[in-house]
């Protein structure tokens, strides 16, 4: 996990998206991910690279509440970035990556980062692009 990216200055407007704390409604973030990403200049392979770390990050905050998803996407430079909060539902903790999970995470993304706070959890993830698009 690389630390700062939560605080990364967004270029332009973010949008935002918020969701039910349920699986079904990972398609619908996978959609805003992929958009923001193809925005942010990146090419196919690395939208879908973005969209599947985005959606184990949002599978991992539903684990661990019952409240609404809030995520954000913007442009960074030349990167794309999902930043992703939620209540912690009471006395429980975010839920680890497992193996496959951090691996997937690790793999599709040039960055990542958990956190923990005392009444909610979070994420944030950024890919960057290849081509060296410029917004």
């Amino acid at each position: 996990m690389d630390a700062g990216i939560q605080d990364a200055k967004i270029v332009g407007e973010d949008v935002w998206l918020t969701v039910p704390p349920f699986s079904e409604y990972l398609r619908t973030v996978r959609l805003v991910a992929a958009d923001a990403a193809g925005r942010a200049g990146l090419d196919y392979d690395a939208i879908e690279d973005f969209r599947i770390a985005v959606d184990e990050l949002c599978h991992l905050l539903m684990s661990s509440t019952d409240h609404e998803i809030s995520v954000s996407f913007g442009v960074v430079g030349r990167s794309v970035l999902a930043r992703g909060r939620a209540r912690r539902r009471p006395g429980a903790p975010l839920a680890p990556l497992n193996d496959l999970s951090r691996t997937i995470v690790t793999s599709v993304a040039d960055h990542h980062e958990l956190t923990e706070g005392e009444d909610e959890l979070g994420f944030a993830v950024m890919k960057e692009t290849r081509r060296g698009v410029n917004r």
